[in-house]
C-alpha cells in the first residue's frame, strides 16, 4: 500500500524548493523513501498505509518555515480518482483540462453559487471533479471563493493523477 500526499502552495512565489529538498524534509520527519512527483507538492509515500494530515502539516511547517496544508489519499483512492473521473477524455469549451479539487472533508456549502455557469463539476466524497471551460488562469476569483466555501483546497489536473496512478501500479 502507498499514500500520496498533495501539498498546497508548493513552488509558488518565494516558496521554492527542489524535489530533493522536499524528500529530505519528509525523511527528517521519519518517512521512508518519499518520492516527490513533479515540482508541485505531490509526494508518494510507498511504505505508509495512512498519514495524519494535520501532524504532517505541522511537521512540514516546522521543516520548511511556512504553512503547508496536506491532503493525503491512499494509493487506491488515487487510482480510483484517476480511472473514474466523469470528465476523462473531455475538454472544456475553451480547452479547459479536467481538474481534481482536493478537500479536507465533503463540502457543506452550495457550490452552485461558487462555480460559473460554464463550469461542470461533480462532488465525490472529499473531492470535486471539475471541468472548467478554459485554463485555471482564466477562473478569476473562483479558486479563492471555493477555498473559502470549503475550508481549504488544492487542485491537480486529472492528467497528473493518471501519471501518479501509473507510478503506483
Amino acid at each position: 500500500m502507498a499514500v500520496v500526499v498533495f501539498l498546497r502552495g508548493m513552488n509558488l512565489g518565494r516558496r521554492r524548493l527542489t524535489n530533493d529538498e522536499l524528500a529530505a524534509a519528509f525523511k527528517r520527519l521519519g518517512y521512508a523513501e518519499p518520492t516527490p512527483y513533479q515540482a508541485s507538492g505531490n509526494v508518494i509515500l510507498p511504505h505508509n498505509d495512512a498519514v495524519d494530515s494535520e501532524e504532517l502539516s505541522a511537521g512540514l511547517e516546522h521543516e520548511l518555515g511556512y504553512d503547508v496544508p496536506v491532503f493525503a489519499r491512499s494509493g487506491d483512492e488515487v487510482r480510483a480518482l484517476a480511472s473514474e473521473s466523469p470528465y476523462a477524455g473531455v475538454r472544456g469549451d475553451d480547452g479547459g483540462k479536467p481538474q481534481i479539487v482536493f478537500l479536507h472533508e465533503p463540502p457543506t456549502a452550495s457550490l452552485e453559487t461558487v462555480f460559473g455557469s460554464d463550469d461542470q463539476f461533480e462532488v465525490v466524497g472529499n473531492e470535486i471533479h471539475w471541468l472548467p471551460p478554459g485554463g485555471l488562469a482564466d477562473t478569476g476569483p473562483l479558486l479563492n471563493m471555493l477555498d473559502a466555501a470549503t475550508g481549504g483546497i488544492t487542485v491537480r489536473t486529472l492528467g497528473t493523477l493518471e501519471r501518479i496512478a501509473k507510478k503506483l501500479a
